[in-house]
Order: structure tokens, then sequence, then C-alpha cells
């Protein structure tokens, strides 16, 4: 009977590692955005602090510049860097050791125009780790797949090249989104589709000629309005809906922006669709189709709030959203109504992730703030500064790891409960054990 029930214990022990390991698979932070690509992860205890012992460096290393975000898996952490003006690498790093497993580069760094050279010549598009490949955008719209596990180049495909369109003047900077089994890019002013395992390109739509449009500064979504599922992408004059067969453009829409700087990744509202623009306002727009099949688009509000860099997160009908000058803002998605704007900027460039009733931000100049999820008034429940270079790549969760990686390096931090939450949770659990010993 005891080998029985051991064996029992076994299994049940087995099983539960084989769900905690899929569900954690799962969970990881694998693209532009995070696994959803909306910037919210499902993690319902995090701790409440930011600073202090709740907050500890793991590792940290030293590397050229990127804009890109880290990815990872249940293993490593990858990243990338411009090493010059003609050389770009891919690295991946041991996510427990931090110790380097390999790195892997590439003839295609740029220099973008002289008035656009502040904000820096270096890679900007997010890698996307997808199975045991690697999928990397350079500045110059060349796709790079690449073995996960070694680093290994698998295959190039040069956008400018097969496009036939001039380099993209401010590099590429769209994040690639896998779906089925084709991968989805901005490039060229339009969207390509690729094959993921030959790189051969499928289709091309709405590509220009016109070096200064080449270069959308959004990344695509993959979104299902009114029951068909397409990819929307937000170009630099006009948002967009796309046919994932044929490319061909479903609707499009307008969106009025200074010099074409529609930078937001376009935000799902049921059937709606929020972005905000650069020098133009925020918007609400519901595409539809009519009983023949005809697609239209209607704007159900506008809002006098300019975005600029940093798309929002939405939480049960409200979206947080980071603007132009610097203030984070709460809208009710219904009416287009402000909730509250904060009283103080959150920098220029602030990426965010939601849990559902808490908010990670990090701003650009290395402050990592704890935000309640609030709809009625902006409330920080603490704040750390975690760099002393720039941090405008998006900041990437996974369970108790967050990883950040500032202009210069990258670093992985555990967060943990702070001594006091560890007190009272073992308080909490010893109470219990007591209380099952006298019902016992």
């Amino acid at each position: 009977m005891k080998k029985i029930c051991f064996f029992h214990v076994l299994l049940f022990l087995f099983s539960g590692f084989v769900v905690s390991k899929a569900q954690s698979s799962v969970s990881q932070w694998n693209q532009w955005r995070g696994p959803n690509r909306d910037g919210h992860v499902d993690a319902q205890d995090w701790p409440e602090r930011v600073s202090g012992d709740s907050f500890s460096l793991q590792w940290s290393h030293p590397l050229k510049e990127s804009y890109s975000s880290p990815v990872l898996d249940d293993t490593l952490v990858y990243t990338t860097e411009s090493v010059d003006d003609q050389t770009e690498r891919a690295l991946a790093y041991n996510r427990l050791s931090g110790e380097l497993v390999w790195s892997t580069s590439w003839t295609g760094g740029m220099k973008v125009p002289f008035f656009a050279r502040a904000n820096g010549s270096w890679i900007r598009s997010t890698p996307l780790l997808y199975g045991d490949r690697l999928y990397v955008m350079g500045m110059q719209e060349t796709l790079i797949s690449l073995d996960a596990e070694s680093g290994n180049i698998l295959w190039k495909l040069s956008a400018p090249q097969i496009l036939k369109t001039p380099d993209p003047k401010f590099g590429g900077v769209s994040s690639p989104l896998i779906a089925g089994e084709a991968l989805y890019v901005q490039a060229g002013g339009g969207v390509i589709k690729v094959d993921i395992d030959t790189g051969k390109l499928i289709w091309s739509s709405g590509v220009s000629s016109d070096s200064m449009n080449s270069s959308p500064f959004s990344s695509p979504m993959l979104f299902d309005l009114y029951g068909q599922t397409q990819l929307v992408i937000l170009e630099r004059t006009r948002l967009c809906g796309v046919e994932l067969e044929s490319g061909k453009h479903l609707w499009t829409k307008e969106v009025p922006a200074s010099r074409g700087m529609n930078i937001l990744t376009p935000t799902q509202v049921g059937n709606r669709l929020l972005t905000a623009t650069y020098g133009g306002k925020t918007h609400l727009f519901e595409p539809s189709i009519s009983d023949s099949g005809a697609w239209s688009v209607k704007e159900q509000w506008q809002y006098k709030f300019q975005g600029y860099m940093s798309s929002p997160v939405v939480v049960e009908g409200y979206a947080y959203l980071h603007g132009r000058s610097g203030r984070m803002i709460c809208m009710d998605l219904e009416s287009g109504a402000l909730k509250w704007t904060s009283s103080k900027s959150f920098g220029k460039y602030c990426s965010q992730v939601a849990n559902g009733s808490k908010m990670l931000c990090l701003s650009n100049d290395g402050m990592l703030r704890l935000i309640e999820i609030n709809p009625f008034k902006c409330v920080v429940l603490d704040q750390h500064r975690v760099s002393n270079e720039e941090t405008w790549a998006h900041v990437a969760v996974s369970g108790r790891d967050v990883i950040i990686r500032s202009l210069n390096a990258l670093s992985l931090h555990k967060w943990e409960d702070s001594e006091t939450q560890r007190a009272d949770r073992s308080r909490s659990t010893q109470n219990g054990s007591t209380a099952e010993s006298l019902d016992s």
C-alpha cells in the first residue's frame, strides 16, 4: 500500500512539474511587448515594492547600443547591439548565471539623417523568439533567422533588395509578428509576409518608393474584428486592416500626425482600435463590415492628448497612456473622458507592463515605477532608479525576473517580496498550520 501511495505521489509531483513547466514556457517574454504583444503578463502576486531588498541585481553585462527589448525563454535571454555603423549583433546569455552562450554578427548598420541623429543610429526592432528560432530585423530592414540555441544564421532576407525600395532613412523599427507559418513585419513603407522556414517572400503590400516614408515606426498586430482575423498596421499616415492570405487592404483610415510620426502599436478595444499621435490627438476608431462585405471606419471619439513613442496598456475599459508631454493619463475608453493626469513627468518615453492590478513603468531616464491600476487617481506605490544610463528599450518581465536593456548594458533583476511581506506570509502560514493541527 505504501508503495502505491509513493508512486501516486511521484506521479502527482511529476505531473505538476510538467504543467508548471508548460505554463512557464507560455508566459515567457518572447516578443515585442510580451507574450500577447499588449504589455500584459499573467502574474497575480507582484510584490509591493521595487526598491530596497525587494529588487536585487542578479547580473549585468556591458554592451554596445541598442533600443531592442530583450526577449527570453526558460533558459536564455536574447538581446541585440549595434557594434558600429556597419555591423550588428545578436547575443544570448544564460538566464540564471548571466554567462554569454553565443553571439552572432552580420553586416547591417547604418546612419540615420543628421536631424534624427540625437536618437541614435543603433538597432531598434525587438527580436521574436518562436520555437527554436530567433528572428531579428536590423537597421537596413534585413531579416535574419537564427538557431536560438547555437546562434547559427539559417537565412537572411533584405527587404530593400527584394522589394526594390530605397534604404529606410530612419532604419528598420517594426518588430516582427508570427501567425501560422508566416512572419509579418512592416518594411519598405508597407508590410511583408515571409515564410518562417525558408525566408521566402510570400507577398508585400503598400510598399513605398519614397525614402522618407519607407520607414514605418509601428509594429503589426493580429486582431479579430467582427469575426474576421486580420493584420492591423499603422503606417506613417494611415491605419490599415490587411487580409492575411493575400495582403489586400480591407480598409484604411488616415491618421493625422506631425511628419508622419505614427509610432504607437495599435491597441484593440473590442472591435475598436486606439492610437495616439505625435503632433496630433488620441483616437478611437471602429472598423465595421456591411452585409455586402464592404468595410468602413468610423471615429468614435478623439481627445486632445498627443502620444509619442509609448504604446498604452488597457485594463477593464481604461487606457493608461504616456504622451509627448511626459505625463501619464488614464482615459475611459467608452466615452473618451479623461480620468486623471499624473502630476509629474514620467520622462520622454515609458514602457509599461501590467498584471491586472499593478503596472510597472520604466522611463527612459532609468526610473522604474510601480503604479496601482486605478481609474480614479494616479497612485505611485514605489519607485527605484535601476540604471544611470538611458533605458529606451521596453522592460521585460517573466515571473519574478525583470530584464532591463539600458543603452549600453543588459541586466537581470530578481523581484521579491520585502522582508516585511515575507514575515507576514510566514506568520500567516504558521497560523494556518496551527489551525489545521487543532482541527485534526
